[in-house]
């Protein structure tokens, strides 16, 4: 992919016991994954088996195969570090033959 404006950054809680062996609260912590494109979506819908329609909001395109599953909670930042866009995951296509990604959120 040429055009790459945007960085993908995932979204994971770290968490750690005391002393005492009781969890502590987790932090979220933000994991830049990869240089990314992410672009306005109002057109393409998705239908669920039980009838249910998903309109998402963004369309995310970026090198490589992604490991990110479904419900993950994701975000694009442009290059001043403001946030472009971003939400839970709702769908992950990873190619073969083309080395990119596409994610739903």
């Amino acid at each position: 992919m040429i055009y790459c404006p945007h960085t993908l950054q995932i979204k994971s809680t770290t968490s750690s016991t005391d002393e005492f062996g009781k969890p502590i609260v987790g932090t979220d912590v933000w994991t830049t994954l990869c240089p990314c494109r992410c672009d306005d979506n109002s057109t393409k819908e998705f239908h669920s088996d039980n009838g249910g329609v998903y309109r998402p909001g963004y369309h995310v395109v970026c090198n490589g195969y992604l490991t990110v599953k479904a419900d993950a909670e994701i975000r694009c930042l442009d290059n001043q570090g403001n946030v472009r866009g971003s939400g839970k995951v709702y769908m992950v296509k990873n190619l073969n033959f083309l080395n990119y990604s596409e994610l739903w959120m």
